[in-house]
């Protein structure tokens, strides 16, 4: 192996390292625990086609998730397997950068723009996490890369092209052709020298686009649909770049403003150099260079634009960003070969031990210098696990004013409104009774876990369940959360 190729594959194999140690911590509520128990409900169903979450049809994501967790669930469990498909995901993300910056930079700028990805805190942190982000970034990434090579080299990439497109509408929906379209015709607007490579191979990526996307939307049309329609296509498309997204509408100066400190962050310490290389005149590569600078301001545009924010929104830039800042810095360090390598492969390796540090303390709890993580989410899962471990099939689960109450003190250390735990019904593997009215537990006529915070039952529900109402002696300590059993009325 020459030493071109040990270099890249030295960066390839470092930029694991921080998405390692994804099964020491448990998921993550809301979304992690919404995906992974939707996943969970699909396998005991042997479905598919439809999304189900605790027994109702549940169509907040497209399926390809789904689709992907599915099997590594049911082969690797409950540790490993729900996360798989992202780890997978970005680390694939990763090799599709670096082989594209080999063949357009040569080999230093891709062992480059690989760690720099790799050592990004957001795309990281997403990586090690059941999201659909992961999957959009490498659909997205996929379309970008194929379709300039379309354009530089062979035209039977774009097939490819229209593939990783399809694939990211299966990932999250449109986004993936709203992100890709406008780019794709600035260069040919902006370029005219590329113009005439942009013709062949249209028609037939529009078939394989519309299979790919009907393998899905037009069976669970058929299955669903006016269900479908309202819910999936109406509420989670429309509304939410209309501003029907209530929760993380953010607007005036903050939504101009708000992904800024997410990039400088999200993607630091290579975000410090991002103004320089986007206002660098390139000296070679000029189109590619404006094609990598319009796809990370047309991602930062329209997701500013958009009432809705989130900051892993910012996450399909990412790509662009190590291209970019990697073929830069490549030339402008070009005298300092050794510095150019260690600084990248020093944070990396900082980021691989800040990420495991800090996911496995903010899901246990710890104490750092006074201050102490809250460890919600391994308490309740603890509690799910118990109960797993000594119900009956005759029981039921129930989860009893977890979201947040008005009148009833916080219970998060953190002063945070609580939320439901969706994450128990995937460690369960079972449905839950998710409720507020006491009475409907009362009614139940078979026992009942019941699962709720510390503060929640109040003396008129112990009153009406009378010795009914039993505090479960679990072994270890319920600090934030009670487990209770109540057993059926005469």
């Amino acid at each position: 192996m020459d030493r071109s190729k040990k270099l890249l594959y030295g960066a390839l194999a470092l930029s694991i390292l921080p998405l390692l140690g994804w099964w020491t911590y448990g998921l993550f509520d809301l979304d992690e625990g919404f995906y992974a128990a939707v996943t969970a409900e699909m396998n005991r169903r042997h479905e598919w086609i439809t999304p189900f979450y605790d027994g109702v049809p549940w169509f907040e994501k497209p399926i390809l998730s789904y689709w992907a967790a599915k099997p590594f669930v049911a082969i690797f469990g409950d540790a490993v397997g729900p996360r798989f498909p992202s780890v997978l995901a970005t680390f694939a993300t990763y090799a599709l950068v670096g082989w594209f910056a080999k063949r357009r930079f040569g080999v230093p700028t891709a062992a480059l723009s690989v760690v720099m990805l790799a050592s990004s805190l957001l795309t990281v942190a997403l990586g090690r996490m059941m999201m659909t982000d992961p999957l959009l970034v490498l659909t997205t990434t996929g379309a970008f890369l194929t379709f300039w090579e379309s354009i530089e080299g062979d035209k039977r990439w774009r097939l490819a092209t229209a593939f990783c497109l399809g694939l990211g509408v299966l990932a999250k929906g449109p986004i993936a052709g709203i992100l890709f379209v406008p780019v794709a015709f600035w260069v040919w607007w902006r370029y005219p020298d590329v113009r005439e490579r942009f013709k062949g191979y249209w028609p037939e990526g529009i078939c394989i686009f519309v299979l790919i996307v009907a393998s899905w939307y037009l069976p669970a049309l058929i299955v669903n649909g006016k269900v479908f329609v309202q819910k999936f296509l109406v509420e989670q498309n429309i509304g939410r770049f209309s501003g029907g997204d209530q929760a993380h509408n953010v607007r005036g100066l903050e939504g101009l403003i708000y992904y800024l400190p997410v990039i400088l962050l999200g993607f630091f310490p290579w975000s410090l150099l991002l103004p320089r290389a986007l206002l660098k005149k390139p000296e070679e590569n000029s189109a590619l260079i404006g094609y990598l600078k319009a796809w990370i301001v047309v991602v930062f545009a329209f997701f500013t634009i958009t009432s809705a924010k989130l900051p892993h929104y910012m996450l399909p830039m990412g790509p662009a960003i190590a291209l970019l800042i990697g073929q830069w810095v490549t030339r402008a360090w070009k005298e300092l070969k050794l510095t150019r390598y260690i600084l990248p492969a020093a944070w990396l390796l900082f980021v691989a031990i800040f990420a495991e540090f800090g996911f496995y303390s903010w899901y246990n709890g710890v104490n750092i210098g006074g201050l102490e993580l809250p460890g919600d989410q391994a308490e309740i899962h603890r509690l799910t696990r118990y109960v797993k471990e000594h119900e009956i099939q005759t029981d039921e689960v129930a989860e009893y004013k977890m979201g947040h109450q008005k009148g009833f003190p916080s219970t998060s250390k953190f002063h945070i409104d609580e939320t439901s735990h969706p994450s128990t019904l995937f460690y369960l593997n079972s449905a839950v009774l998710e409720t507020d009215d006491w009475s409907v537990l009362l009614a139940q006529k078979f026992r009942v876990w019941v699962l709720t915070r510390n503060n929640r039952i109040s003396e008129e529900d112990a009153k009406a369940s009378g010795s009914r109402l039993r505090l479960v002696d679990t072994g270890f300590p319920q600090d934030l959360y009670r487990l209770y059993t109540l057993d059926p009325g005469p």
